[in-house]
């Protein structure tokens, strides 16, 4: 009969051609009919009771092994009684890819309804005389009469002349039931004996022609096995164990994420299990391998693994993928390897941070070395005279300030009363109209009055007291500027944060153990098992663009998180190290809030590191941008001409810059006060955050 013979089949129901031919995605649920020509008696896993059956129908009587139906049950009770040739109704059964095969796994919504063969009757009688007893109240959906007469059909349309003898049947189902669970962890195994194994692979597999060479791992350690050093692990150099000095990488193929000492397996493999290697895994991936074969190595010193060809079913695959994400279906003895990978992963993480405070501490001990010897000489008759010149033109510029503000048409009266608010609308008009703010309908209010210590009133009796407060949760608005930022580098205005396997393990399942922190219990960078997700995170400090009377402006560093910074800039965060685009882009946008800060801080940190008096040349004057976005040269505020033309002060800051030159617009900004635990008890810490500001595109 030919394989594509057509199955009438109830509706909704599949073929099984259609399962080998891949028109059914692994996930997808389905409803499937078939009769059994193999079963696997019911054995104890980690979780439930597990057994086998081998399904055919018309459709796929040319194939010799049928699709595996694999069935999950709490209890041994729960698996219907099944016998040779019953027809099964299997409703809401998932597809899988497992070993290279597509076959079927039962999960906690599928019923499966039997039909005992012997009694199953020509058509067009009904086959519900045949159907077996059901196990559980839950497996009772509701058979219809087509299905009933379609069963019978199906039953009778088989052709019964390639399925095994009854007597074949039952004796492959006897010698099922004698095999033993040969499950065993790597710190168990021993010479000359097969196991199965849970593994991780732990360094990335070497094909040479007819077999495959790679390492595996399930975090537990066996004296007899290769004792692994860090230097080797992760490709570092002589005296560098973990790679400071080196600026390669370290290729794929001798890429190590195992961990050190006699924990991991040397393990050699070949077909048909070398496609699986080839085409479903990688660096990383969890694996369960059967009837792996251990013995001494070459060496005779050292355990290695063999996954050899069965010699009697020459297609078994015995390396099959796990999926650690799919938590429903997850064996119990892969969540335990993976708590024990979480504490590896700890354990390496702190060693790496003991060596680099160790090798911070030592470049310091030198440089305090080097610094003891080499003393600063003192200054000479020209350097003090440089020295009172800089003193004389600080103070003149000052002046120039004050004057510049009781000019200004936005200066604050100058009588003792505070000043009054300004609306909104009036400093729009005057400030950087590429910048807008949510909150445009309330009172400016100044950054002095926002860092002013905070109170509750509490009622006592007859009596009100003012109790003071670490924080309040509460917005403003205000006129500043900016004069700082932080970090240095806008390549750091991004940070990634760590996406790893061990956020699917709820605390219920730990064990006993303590959960990790996410720093502490991801692996490393070139774990391939975790992900990166990139999020804005900087700090900008503001000052009052209108400060009270004569005095300094007060000012305030404000954070900028993901969402502020997305709504601010209109831009996704990313690798800006790596996406010179994204930060040519963000540069372009934060200019426009800024003026030339980036410029000024950069010459300010390049007059630092030379030692010499910042000197402005023609060459590198101050830049700002225009209204295209485009950088223009502003003009050199050391030449007086220039300054009188320019109309723009130098103004004297708290931020540590020498803000000499530094040219921006104010503009209204959005505040939240809000509070942050310290880490000590019931301690918090007052925290400013940038809230619905935005740079308008150009």
């Amino acid at each position: 009969m030919s394989s594509q013979t057509e199955v009438a089949l109830p509706k909704g129901f599949i073929q099984l051609r259609d399962v080998l031919d891949l028109q059914f995605n692994a996930g997808q649920i389905v409803n499937v009919m078939g009769s059994i020509i193999d079963i696997q008696a019911a054995y104890k896993t980690s979780n439930d009771y597990k057994t086998t059956w081998t399904l055919t129908d018309p459709s796929i009587e040319d194939e010799p092994h049928g699709v595996k139906l694999n069935i999950f049950r709490p209890r041994e009770a729960d698996i219907p009684e099944i016998g040779y040739q019953d027809v099964v109704v299997v409703h809401k059964v998932k597809v899988q890819r497992y070993g290279g095969n597509m076959s079927f796994i039962t999960n906690h919504q599928t019923t499966i309804r039997v039909y005992e063969s012997s009694k199953i009757p020509q058509p067009p009688k009904s086959a519900a005389v045949a159907l077996r007893p059901c196990i559980k109240k839950d497996e009772r959906p509701e058979l219809t009469k087509e299905i009933h007469h379609l069963v019978a059909v199906f039953y009778q349309k088989l052709d019964k002349t390639n399925a095994p003898s009854e007597d074949a049947f039952l004796q492959a189902a006897q010698q099922s039931a004698n095999i033993k669970d040969k499950f065993s962890l790597l710190q168990d195994v021993q010479a000359d004996k097969f196991y199965d194994l849970i593994v991780r692979i732990v360094r990335q597999p070497h094909f040479d022609f007819e077999k495959a060479t790679l390492y595996v791992s399930d975090y537990t350690e066996n004296p007899a096995f290769h004792d692994h050093l860090p230097d080797k692990l992760d490709g570092g150099q002589d005296g560098d164990a973990y790679g400071y000095t080196s600026q390669e990488p370290a290729p794929a193929a001798d890429k190590w994420i195992a961990p050190e000492g006699k924990r991991s397996l040397q393990l050699t493999c070949w077909e048909p299990h070398i496609r699986v290697l080839q085409g479903h895994v990688k660096l990383g991936s969890w694996i369960k391998l059967k009837n792996v074969q251990i013995r001494y190595g070459h060496d005779f010193k050292h355990l290695e693994g063999f996954v050899r060809e069965d010699q009697k079913y020459r297609d078994r695959i015995n390396i099959h993928p796990l999926n650690p994400e799919d938590r429903e279906n997850m064996d119990n003895r892969l969540k335990v390897a993976l708590r024990r990978q979480q504490a590896s992963d700890k354990e390496k993480k702190k060693l790496i941070k003991d060596i680099k405070s160790a090798h911070i501490a030592g470049q310091k001990r030198k440089a305090l070395e080097v610094h003891a010897v080499v003393e600063q000489p003192p200054l000479n008759s020209r350097g003090r005279r440089n020295e009172n010149r800089a003193l004389k033109q600080k103070k003149k510029e000052e002046q120039a300030h004050q004057n510049v503000i009781a000019a200004s048409p936005m200066a604050p009266s100058t009588k003792s009363d505070p000043p009054k608010p300004e609306p909104t609308q009036d400093l729009t008009r005057v400030g950087n109209q590429q910048v807008i703010c949510e909150q445009v309908n309330v009172s400016i209010t100044p950054i002095r009055t926002m860092l002013e210590p905070s109170f509750m009133h509490v009622k006592m009796d007859t009596d009100t007291v003012k109790v003071p407060v670490p924080f309040v949760n509460k917005k403003y608005l205000s006129f500043v500027r900016v004069v700082d930022f932080s970090p240095a580098r806008m390549e750091d205005f991004a940070v990634s944060r760590k996406i790893t396997q061990y956020q699917d393990l709820s605390d219920s399942e730990n064990s006993g153990e303590s959960s990790l922190d996410e720093d502490e219990s991801s692996g490393g960078d070139d774990d391939p098992t975790v992900k990166h997700v990139w999020e804005w995170r900087f700090s900008l400090l503001l000052e009052d663009a209108s400060p009270a009377g004569g005095s300094s402006p007060s000012q305030v560093w404000v954070v900028v998180n993901n969402g502020s910074g997305q709504c601010l800039t209109n831009l996704d965060a990313d690798d800006l190290r790596k996406n010179r685009k994204l930060l040519s882009q963000f540069q372009d946008r934060m200019c426009i809030l800024w003026g030339n800060l980036e410029d000024v801080k950069a010459s300010k940190e390049a007059a630092k590191s030379s030692k010499q008096p910042l000197k402005k040349e023609v060459n590198s004057r101050p830049v700002s941008r225009g209204s295209n976005g485009n950088r223009i040269p502003m003009p050199d505020l050391d030449s007086d001409e220039e300054e009188e033309e320019a109309n723009v002060p130098t103004r004297p800051g708290k931020s540590g810059l020498n803000e000499t030159g530094l040219f921006n617009k104010p503009f209204t900004c959005c505040i939240k006060q809000y509070g942050v635990k310290t880490g000590k008890k019931d301690e918090w810490v007052r925290v400013f955050a940038m809230d619905g500001v935005r740079i308008k595109d150009v």
